[in-house]
C-alpha cells in the first residue's frame, strides 16, 4: 500500500484537513505562547509507522531569518520538537525578559 495522498476523494480530503488543522495548531502555539505571529511554509507528515505526526515550518512574519520546526500530533494536536533558529530564540529571550 502506498503512503501520502491516494486517489480516493475521501482520503485526500481528510489528508488536506488534517494539513489545514495541523497548521493551525503551530499558529496558534506560537500567538499563544510567545505573542508572534508566524507564517508557515512547509508541512510534511511523518509515516505513520513512525509517529503520527506533521512537521511544520516556518517563519516569524516580518522576519524571515526568524525561522521555526514544530512537531503537531495529528490525532491529538500536541506540540512537540520545537526547533528555533538562533534568531528567532533571541527574541523570545527578550519578550521574556520584559
Amino acid at each position: 500500500m502506498k503512503s501520502g495522498k491516494s486517489g480516493d476523494p475521501e482520503v485526500a480530503a481528510s489528508e488536506d484537513q488534517l494539513m489545514a488543522q495541523t497548521k493551525e495548531t503551530a499558529i496558534q502555539f506560537f500567538k499563544d505562547q510567545y505573542g508572534l505571529e508566524v507564517e508557515v511554509t512547509g508541512q510534511k507528515k511523518m509515516p505513520s509507522y513512525v509517529a503520527n505526526e506533521i512537521d511544520v515550518e516556518g517563519y516569524v512574519k516580518g522576519h524571515k531569518d526568524q525561522t521555526f520546526n514544530i512537531s503537531v500530533n495529528y490525532k491529538t494536536f500536541e506540540t512537540k520538537n520545537f526547533v528555533m533558529s538562533p534568531e528567532l530564540k533571541a527574541v523570545i529571550e527578550a519578550n521574556k525578559k520584559k
